[in-house]
This record gives C-alpha cells, structure tokens and sequence, in this order.
C-alpha cells in the first residue's frame, strides 16, 4: 500500500511540475504575428520562415510577397495564377462528306462557347434531306461532334482533328439494330458568324 502512494505521490508531483513549467500540447503552434513583431520583422519572418516547427503559419507563405501588390493583378508578384485556356475556332459554316456504307453530304452552322459546340443544318443521302441538331465538345486539336436527324433515332457520332479551314476524321452512325463507321471530311465554308443553312422543303 505505501509502494503505490509513494508511486502516485511521483507521477502527481510531474503533472504540477509540467503545469508550473507551462508545457501545452505537443502538436502546439507558435502565434503567428506575435504581438511584439513589427511590420519588417513580420515581413523577413514570412519570406524566411521564423521557426522549425512544422506546423508554423508563416512557412506556407514564404517568397509570396505578400507586402507588394501589382498594379494590374492586384495581387502580390510571385501568386501562381492560372493561364487562361484557348480553344480552337471552329464556329462556322461547315460543308462534310461522310463516306461509310453509304455516302452523305452533311452542312452544318456550327456555334461555340470555349469547349462547348452546338449547331443545326441538313444531310442529305441518295437525294433524301432531313434536318439536323449538333452539340460537341472541344479538348485539344480535336472535337467530339453528335449529329442527330432530327425526328429520329439515328446518330452520327464524329470525332474529328481540328486544323485551319478542315475538320478531319472517323465516325460511327448508330440506329435501331444498325452500326456502321466511316470517314469524315470536313471544310469551312464561311468563319462565324455562318449564313443559316438553307433547309429543303
């Protein structure tokens, strides 16, 4: 019984001891700004990085210039800002040859918004025309373009490179019970703003 009261004698005493002495947890954090710290000081703290602790606050901003601010940005010189993306043009007037089981003629008004393309036209095979819509996207030099007659079930399903005045490359027509590739040429007839497509009676 005296062995165990001397024991949690000791083990209290090193708890007060830690309490007096002011020790915390031990993933603490160093305040960052402390109160003393001027503006310099601050400033040198953040580009160099004050301590070696490994959660300090300041070591995430270091070589930011966070104390400067570009007139044109707004933002300090070294922030990492995105660059804006460019797609290629293809909004326009569009005149494709489909050659797979069968040849069409397909022309189509073709608008876009960044990757985003849509647009409408007529497709003409073995002297029967049909109205069509069309929506894609771009990624890259290369457009995934769907053309659907309209009032039907069929599709047309292009993925096509984009070079200036040419659209180039394969396509799967899908129907009820019916899938057939092919090839596919394309050429720019008139850059956007495109003239409406004339539809057939």
């Amino acid at each position: 019984m005296g062995f165990k009261s001397v024991v949690m004698g000791l083990l209290l005493a090193a708890c007060l001891s830690a309490a007096a002495l002011g020790a915390g947890p031990l993933n603490a954090v160093a305040q960052f700004p402390a109160e003393e710290m001027s503006g310099s000081v601050i400033k040198q703290e953040v580009q160099e990085g004050f301590s070696s602790l490994g959660g300090d606050p300041s070591l995430s901003f270091r070589n930011e210039s966070l104390f400067y601010t570009d007139r044109q940005t707004g933002m300090s010189p070294n922030a990492v800002t995105k660059v804006p993306v460019r797609y290629a043009a293809i909004a326009g007037n569009w005149s494709f040859s489909l050659t797979g089981a069968a040849t069409s003629h397909l022309t189509l008004n073709l608008y876009q918004n960044q990757d985003a393309v849509s647009g409408y036209g007529v497709i003409t095979q073995n002297g029967a025309m049909a109205q069509v819509t069309a929506a894609g996207t771009i990624l890259g030099d290369r457009v995934a373009l769907f053309v659907t007659p309209v009032a039907s079930q069929s599709l047309y399903r292009l993925s096509l490179t984009i070079t200036p005045g040419s659209l180039n490359g394969d396509f799967i027509y899908t129907a009820p019970g019916v899938t057939q590739p092919g090839v596919a040429f394309g050429k720019l007839l008139a850059a956007s703003p495109a003239a409406p497509v004339a539809l057939g009676a």
